[in-house]
């Protein structure tokens, strides 16, 4: 067929290939660019989208945001801006670069690389997703509850003292000297989300990782069986590195990024159909 060309069908000039990468890239950046008009035109919906956690942990009553300079509120929702609009136009970004790329490809490559693309962008936002609706209320309930019931408000023990000797003091205002209350930064609360929104997205991409390098042969399936242990240590590992620093961060992200590499060992000792096999070649 005309449209299922081989590399050797291809024929063109370093500089058309350089012309040719240009157009792709010129194309990937307006899409990157229209991303980011989009989540800045919907900027109040996004906004809403990431103060959802905090609703939640909080039982639907969050504190308030504070910004310490004049331009840090618009800063942060710049910056948001740009990483949301980024990840909504990484699948069109890459789909570009992977127009130039596949044309140096045999058909049969093409198809065992595209098998990829589809699970990797649904593993990327099911990532996210889980990181929203399940970890991050819990993260932050966890951590406001915690400030608030191991840093108790001073003892009135001097009022005490001072009641046994008849002596009346109106201690009222005191009530609540020194109780912790959340005062959050919105650049701070941002990139946490932000930050742990991404991480999420990568870490799902595990059963793609554990596939690719069993079906090239990098690393057998059964070596990867043998050493669970270190994969173990090594995902605790990257988990602390890519989360904040925090240990019940690191925990949330280690759980599910071993599950999924359990999963992707089971698909990976399947037997690989004829296009996965050819990556082994």
């Amino acid at each position: 067929m005309a449209s299922a060309m081989s590399a050797e069908d291809v024929k063109m000039t370093l500089g058309e290939h350089f012309e040719q990468l240009r157009k792709c890239l010129i194309r990937a950046i307006l899409g990157v660019g229209i991303g980011i008009i989009i989540c800045f035109v919907f900027r109040v919906y996004l906004l809403e989208v990431m103060l959802w956690p905090l609703s939640i942990a909080t039982g639907g009553s969050p504190p308030n945001l504070y910004y310490f300079s004049p331009a840090e509120a618009f800063a942060t929702l710049i910056r948001l801006c740009l990483i949301v609009g980024v990840i909504l136009a990484g699948p069109y970004a890459l789909w570009e670069l992977w127009r130039f790329v596949a044309v140096g490809l045999y058909p049969h490559e093409r198809r065992a690389v595209r098998k990829y693309l589809l699970p990797s962008i649904i593993l990327f936002a099911l990532g996210v997703a889980f990181f929203f609706v399940i970890v991050a209320p819990i993260i932050l309930r966890f951590f406001i509850l915690f400030a608030q019931s191991n840093f108790p408000h001073p003892p009135n023990w001097a009022v005490d003292w001072l009641g046994k000797h008849g002596v009346v003091v109106d201690a009222a205002r005191n009530t609540t000297a020194g109780y912790l209350k959340p005062r959050l930064r919105i650049s701070d609360y941002i990139w946490f989300i932000s930050t742990l929104s991404l991480a999420f997205g990568l870490a799902f991409q595990t059963p793609l990782v554990v596939l690719f390098l069993a079906r090239s042969g990098i690393v057998p399936v059964g070596r990867m069986k043998q050493f669970r242990r270190h994969i173990l240590i090594i995902i605790m590992i990257i988990s602390a590195m890519i989360t904040p620093p925090d240990w019940l961060s690191m925990v949330a992200m280690s759980i599910p990024m071993y599950m999924l590499y359990e999963v992707g060992l089971f698909i990976a000792s399947r037997k690989p159909t004829s296009d996965e096999t050819i990556l082994q070649e």
